[in-house]
Parts: C-alpha cells; sequence; structure tokens
C-alpha cells in the first residue's frame, strides 16, 4: 500500500454488492468453483477490486470475472 497516496473510503451500497454477486455467481457456476474455495475468494477479490477501480457495470464485471 502507498501510503503517501490518501486513502479513500468509497462503500459498497446494494445495487454494487448485487452487481458483484451476479458477476461472481456466475463465473463461480462456469468455472465450478465451490463459493467456499480459495479460487472463489480469489475471484471476489479481483472482483471487488474492479468495482473500486470504477468498473461499475454488469458486463464489465462479468469480463473481469472471467479473466481472473
Amino acid at each position: 500500500m502507498d501510503f503517501a497516496q490518501p486513502m479513500s473510503f468509497d462503500p459498497l451500497g446494494s445495487d454494487g454488492l448485487e452487481m458483484i454477486e451476479r458477476a461472481l455467481h456466475a463465473e463461480l457456476q462456469r468455472r465450478a468453483f465451490s463459493r467456499k474455495s480459495e479460487e472463489a475468494e480469489a475471484l471476489a477479490a479481483e472482483v471487488i477490486a474492479a468495482y473500486h477501480a470504477g468498473v461499475r457495470d454488469d458486463l464489465g464485471l462479468s469480463i473481469v470475472a472471467g479473466l481472473a
């Protein structure tokens, strides 16, 4: 983490959580991963990071999930 940069707090709202859940659920099904697996946790982290980086639509989050 770069402490020279000011930290910002951008909480997830219900719409964001729903988009993340849809993208994550679809990709977990496609890959046949358990929701409680390490792979699922890593995938969730990637999708959440993409959301925080500005990817705020279903298609974009689905693409990120598919590439992660």
